[in-house]
């Protein structure tokens, strides 16, 4: 894989695939085009796809050019009755056969917070406004891959959990969950032939090493195994060790804390290393969350995920749900076929989240080491913005694996990423280690650069055939 550079110094083997720049047919490209203010707005004059405008909730009808390709429910366990919700939207512009062209399987984080939140408004092909109204996205994630969006664990979105006692409460039974829910997918739809990439973004930074790792060492293999052809993770939580005790430093460095500030939050997060040391996970993730509110307060941010942000993503300014009340949209529930029993849908579930807390600051740094060991293609991006788990905290336990090509990855130039000829990022490889750092971007970064991330996530992808050739 080659990403359109700024330099042209030596580097470390790569996939041997150009970069394809995505240009969209509009004039006056200013500098600033690849970010989504720029992009939305041009979005409107070529494409003009709003469909609705502000509409009383009943009268309210899903579009059939927006539904999906299918949705529904897939099995945890044959003896269970607990199941997962998903969506999927089939890839539009394939460039293989349907047959055998990718398939995302695509995780939010939370934990308990819905992947609906990936399809509806960061990389799925429609995108839900404030109004209710559905626009398409420029730059959708599904035209070279269909995409399996999963509201994972059970009890979160419109996934359902028989028992509190069901949902998971480590990544083992997360992963199990999973790997028995994408079996029946893909056995059920005949895509065993087709590759399947794991992404998604933030706590997806614990769910998707476990699913990787689960695919690639439980016995009698063969299966998702055969299929597994990469992994992708978007500013996620990996080694909270590690990231925790870099909050204090991203603070000062962005401006929110003074120096005296900084210093008491790095205290903070020295308790937090030492409750983790003690395997106190409970405590270590209540010191973490009571460091990481501390930090918004004192700053008067929102939050840490985008410190550029007035309000948190998806929320008006009044801090309403607009995704969520959209999703409970009773034509809505019924188009996406959700089973009446369902909960109101809430894009972060409390519940789930307080059930997980054990896990939260447990790390997951280990499975990633033993997907890179296979060879197995690996993508860590992270948007500039986010100040919780962002570039330097992902970048500070990276130097940390436990890997044999490590130093060779570093010794590799980090070189300007461009996109229709403007700077878009900055990216390194070694091996099988791709990082991208992207330029006006969060922490979700579809929703803040959807053309740019799409250009990255196709560029990565391009090269994976070959690179799982190799294998």
């Amino acid at each position: 894989m080659q990403f359109a550079s700024g330099s042209s110094a030596a580097s470390s083997p790569r996939f041997n695939v150009p970069f394809r720049e995505i240009r969209l047919p509009t004039p006056n490209r200013g500098p600033s085009s690849c970010f989504r203010t720029t992009v939305r707005s041009k979005a409107r004059r070529i494409v003009q796809t709003s469909i609705t405008n502000e509409i009383h909730a009943a009268e309210y009808e899903f579009p059939d050019e927006a539904l999906p390709t299918d949705s529904g429910y897939l099995p945890i366990d044959e003896s269970s009755e607990s199941r997962l919700f998903y969506v999927y939207y089939e890839a539009s512009k394939p460039d293989t056969e349907l047959e055998i062209s990718p398939i995302m399987v695509w995780l939010n984080g939370g934990p308990g917070c819905s992947s609906l939140i990936g399809c509806f408004y960061e990389l799925g092909p429609w995108i839900v406004q404030e109004n209710f109204s559905l626009q398409k996205n420029p730059g959708a994630w599904n035209r070279r891959c269909g995409i399996l969006f999963v509201d994972n664990p059970i009890g979160t979105g419109f996934s359902i959990a028989t028992s509190e006692l069901e949902v998971p409460r480590c990544q083992e039974t997360v992963a199990l969950h999973l790997h028995n829910a994408l079996s029946t997918f893909m056995e059920q739809k005949s895509f065993t032939k087709r590759p399947l990439v794991l992404a998604g973004e933030s706590y997806a930074g614990k769910y998707l090493p476990a699913l990787a790792h689960h695919i690639l060492t439980r016995k009698n293999g063969n299966g998702l195994s055969s299929q597994l052809s990469g992994v992708a993770i978007g500013n996620g939580l990996i080694h909270p060790r590690t990231q925790v005790q870099m909050h204090a430093e991203v603070a000062f460095c962005f401006g929110l804390l003074d120096k005296q500030q900084s210093q008491y939050v790095q205290e903070l997060a020295r308790e937090v290393v030492e409750l983790i040391d003690r395997e106190d996970w409970l405590a270590a993730h209540d010191q973490r969350t009571y460091l990481c509110k501390w930090i918004e307060t004192t700053s008067g941010i929102p939050t840490l995920l985008d410190v550029r942000r007035s309000s948190r993503y998806h929320r008006r300014e009044d801090g309403t749900d607009y995704l969520a009340e959209f999703l409970n949209l009773p034509h809505v529930r019924t188009s996406l076929k959700v089973d009446p029993t369902a909960l109101n849908f809430a894009c972060c579930r409390k519940s789930v989240k307080l059930l997980m807390a054990e896990d939260t600051m447990k790390s997951t740094k280990w499975m990633l080491e033993t997907v890179l060991k296979k060879g197995l293609p690996v993508l860590l991006y992270q948007g500039v913005y986010d100040a919780k788990d962002g570039a330097a905290s992902s970048e500070a336990w990276m130097r940390s694996l436990n890997w044999e090509y490590v130093d060779r990855f570093w010794k590799s130039p980090r070189e300007i990423w461009k996109v229709m000829g403007d700077k878009a990022g900055y990216w390194r490889q070694g091996r099988n280690l791709t990082h991208v750092v992207i330029a006006g971007a969060g922490h979700e970064v579809p929703a803040d650069q959807p053309v740019c991330s799409r250009a990255m996530i196709e560029t990565w992808m391009a090269g994976l055939a070959c690179w799982k050739a190799k294998l």
